[in-house]
């Protein structure tokens, strides 16, 4: 005897809707369960993703041209190049 068996007739059963996906896999009930997505919604967030990219972009690039100014510099002064 099996510690899973209830000696019932298998009444226990999940019921799917009709078109959902019904392998018998965790991954298709959990796909199954899914949310939609309107698009409303993405458009908003692409738009905020865009420019919170383009942000970052800019800072990167600031950033390391000060790097290269500084590296510059300090590097003149160690090889006492005339300025």
């Amino acid at each position: 005897m099996s510690a899973y068996y209830t000696g019932g007739s298998g009444a226990n059963t999940v019921a799917f809707p009709i078109g959902e996906e019904n392998s018998g896999s965790l991954t298709g009930h959990i796909l199954a369960q899914g949310w939609t997505e309107t698009p409303a919604e993405r458009s908003g967030n692409t738009l905020r993703v865009v420019i919170v990219l383009a942000v970052a972009l800019g800072l990167l690039v600031a950033f390391s041209a000060l790097v290269v100014l500084l590296a510059n510099d300090a590097l003149s002064g160690l090889t006492g190049a005339l300025p």
